[in-house]
C-alpha cells in the first residue's frame, strides 16, 4: 500500500537523524518498523552505519550530553513531522494480525465454541486497541471496521447461526450483500450495507461519543459534513435515535428467551443427532429427553420434523443461489447444494 512506503521512508528518514545524532537504540527501532512497512525498501546500508556508532555508554560524558540533545532535538522534529501520526511496534503488529485472518472468530481471538459474553469482551479490549483515534498506524480504520463487522455478526444469534453455515468470511458478506438487495425495500437497517459506521457500534457499546478526546470521526464514503458540539445544549435527538436500536438489541440480549428444540448444524448446545423420518435429514437436539418429549410418529415429532425440512431446504436454497452464481463464470464449478435441492424434488 502506498501509505505504508510513506510511512515506512518517514520511518528511514526518522532513522538517519538518530544515526547522524549518535542515537543507535532509537535508529534500530525506526529501522525495525520500516522494514516491517514495506520488505522492498533496502536497510542495510543503515545497519552497517548502525553497527558503526560508539555506544553511548563508552563514550565520554560529553558526547553523551551532545548526543543526547541531538537526540531531543531529533524527536521534537520527528513530533513535527509526523504530527498525530505517531504509533508503536505494538499498534502495528495487531494491525496485521488482524488484517491478515479471514475468520471473525479469528479476528476476535475466540473459539467457535465461545459464549457472548466473551464475544463482548473481547470486541471491547480490541476495539481499544485499533479505534483509529487511538491508533495511527497505517490500516487502523480498516481493521476498526473489521473489529466491528466481527461483532456485529457474532454477537446476533441468527447471523451467527448463517456464518457458522457459511464458515467463510467472503461467502457470508457475498450472502449478505444478496439479501440486502432483496431486503432493501422493507428495512433500512442492514449491518452490511454502504451505510455500515463501527464508530454508531462503539458509541453505543461504551456510551460515550468522545472516547479518546479527539475531533476524528471514522466515515465510511458518506461525505464529511462539519459537526457543531451540542454537549452544552442538551441531548441530541438525532444521536439517540441512532444509537436506540443497539440499545433495543443489548436489552432483548438479557430477558428470557425460549431456545428453539433443533439445530440444524451442531454446536455447544446442541449435540445429540437425529433424522428426520422423511427424507433422512440429520438435525440436532440438546439432549435424549427429545424423544421422550416428542415421541416418533407423534402429531408434534411430524410438526417440528416439517420445520427442519423447511429450515434445511431454506438453507440449500442459499448455498444454492451463490453456487449458480459462481458458476456463471466457471461452467465446470460444482453445485452440490443444487443436486441436493433436486433429490427433494425442489428444484
Amino acid at each position: 500500500m502506498d501509505s505504508n512506503k510513506d510511512e515506512a521512508l518517514r520511518c528511514i528518514a526518522i532513522a538517519k537523524g538518530a544515526i547522524a545524532a549518535g542515537n543507535k537504540k532509537r535508529a534500530l527501532k525506526f529501522i525495525g518498523i520500516a522494514s516491517r512497512l514495506n520488505s522492498d525498501l533496502q536497510v542495510d546500508g543503515l545497519l552497517e552505519a548502525c553497527e558503526k556508532l560508539e555506544s553511548t555508554s563508552s563514550a565520554s560524558p560529553e558526547k553523551r550530553r551532545n548526543a543526547d540533545a541531538n537526540g531531543a532535538s531529533s524527536s521534537a522534529k520527528d513530533e513535527i513531522s509526523t504530527g498525530e501520526r505517531s504509533y508503536s511496534e505494538e499498534h502495528v503488529q495487531v494491525i496485521s494480525q488482524i488484517k491478515k485472518n479471514n475468520d471473525y472468530y479469528a479476528v476476535l481471538g475466540l473459539e467457535k465454541s465461545c459464549t457472548i459474553e466473551e464475544i463482548r469482551k473481547a470486541y471491547k479490549k480490541l476495539s481499544l486497541k485499533v479505534h483509529p483515534d487511538k491508533n495511527k498506524a497505517p490500516g487502523s480504520e480498516e481493521a476498526f471496521k473489521k473489529v466491528s463487522k466481527a461483532f456485529k455478526c457474532l454477537s446476533d444469534e441468527s447471523s451467527r447461526m448463517q456464518y457458522d453455515q457459511t464458515g467463510l468470511v467472503e461467502d457470508f458478506e457475498s450472502n449478505q450483500h444478496h439479501h440486502v438487495r432483496r431486503r432493501r425495500t422493507r428495512t433500512q437497517h442492514s449491518f452490511y450495507d454502504d451505510e455500515f459506521d463501527p464508530d454508531e457500534i462503539f458509541r453505543a457499546f461504551f456510551g460515550q461519543r468522545d472516547m479518546f478526546r479527539s475531533s476524528h470521526v471514522y466515515r465510511t464514503g458518506r461525505g464529511a459534513q462539519p459537526q457543531e458540539n451540542h454537549q452544552d445544549k442538551g441531548p441530541n435527538l438525532m444521536i439517540l435515535l441512532q444509537i436506540l436500536p443497539f440499545i433495543i438489541i443489548f436489552l432483548l440480549a438479557y430477558l428470557p428467551f425460549s431456545e428453539p428444540e433443533y439445530s440444524l448444524q451442531k454446536t455447544y448446545n446442541y449435540q445429540v443427532p437425529i433424522t428426520t423420518e422423511k427424507y433422512g435429514i440429520e438435525y440436532f437436539v440438546k439432549s435424549l429427553e427429545f424423544e421422550e418429549n416428542f415421541p416418533t410418529g407423534s402429531p408434534a415429532r411430524e410438526n417440528i420434523e416439517e420445520h427442519v425440512v423447511k429450515d434445511y431446504k431454506h438453507m440449500l436454497g442459499r448455498y444454492c443461489h451463490i453456487e449458480l452464481q459462481r458458476r456463471q463464470w466457471s461452467r465446470n464449478l460444482p453445485t452440490p447444494h443444487c443436486d441436493k435441492l433436486r433429490n427433494l424434488g425442489v428444484v
